[in-house]
């Protein structure tokens, strides 16, 4: 832990909305509509033999239209997913996930996961898979992740926020901690309540990341909570933050 983060405790909102809330219904259950026919044909334009689908509001699988997408669903065995290569499957829900959260910093963006440098008559998708592999097989990243500028593993068309929502969705256990999502709202809060840290998400190393794990858990050994609570609450607390701003409210935000 460094040692400034050591004395940098949760706020009591943190801990006061987090401990009156429940993990499944608060994370588990939190659903987004996605757009299924933008992204299947994206997929399907892209080569890709995967097949995203989701549920109605009576709760039956659809593979078209609008459907909800919840955060359980992002999972390597997910009954959303047709795909001849699960991690890639995965990878794709969460961008879908991610994108379609009225409340994270994730645009609609069809991630180009092609290897620009795979030689002549490769499969160009052989190495984000096996990085995905990897990641979901062993639970951690791969050594090779070391001997990059950044720390992160080389994944084509994979920006810092999406593969560290892969992370959490597949389990991966990092020397800091579980992983955890990475969001620029949740960052944000954070700079703005004293962590001194460059706040842009994109720019995240992986040494940055794994300090930012490690504060997500230790607020939450102190809150006595997960760590996705306490990332979902810096998240709201930006969006509350933004939305009292432009409505020149002076009230106290629901979150509060």
């Amino acid at each position: 832990m460094h040692p400034y983060d050591q004395g940098f405790e949760p706020p009591q909102a943190c801990s006061e909305w987090c401990r009156a809330r429940s993990f499944d219904l608060q994370v588990l259950d939190e659903g987004v509509t996605v757009d299924l026919k933008w992204w299947n044909s994206h997929l399907e334009r892209a080569g890709h033999e995967i097949r995203l689908r989701g549920r109605n509001l009576d709760g039956r699988i659809i593979d078209d239209g609008d459907a909800i997408v919840q955060r359980n669903d992002l999972r390597s065995d997910s009954e959303l997913i047709e795909a001849d290569h699960a991690g890639l499957g995965l990878l794709f829900l969460c961008a879908a996930w991610r994108s379609a959260h009225a409340r994270r910093r994730g645009a609609r963006r069809f991630p180009d996961v092609r290897d620009a440098h795979a030689p002549k008559g490769r499969d160009r998708f052989t190495k984000i898979k096996g990085v995905l592999d990897y990641c979901a097989k062993t639970k951690s990243l791969p050594d090779t992740a070391r001997q990059t500028w950044s720390g992160w593993p080389d994944t084509p068309g994979v920006g810092v926020p999406l593969l560290a929502t892969y992370l959490w969705a597949v389990e991966v256990r990092t020397e800091a901690g579980p992983a955890q999502l990475l969001d620029q709202h949740a960052v944000s809060t954070l700079v703005h309540e004293g962590w001194l840290e460059d706040p842009s998400v994109a720019d995240f190393t992986l040494r940055r990341y794994l300090r930012y794990v490690e504060l997500l858990n230790m607020w939450a050994s102190l809150i006595a909570t997960r760590p996705e609570m306490v990332e979902m609450w810096l998240v709201d607390r930006w969006h509350a933050r933004i939305c009292e701003a432009r409505d020149g409210s002076h009230a106290t935000p629901r979150l509060f």
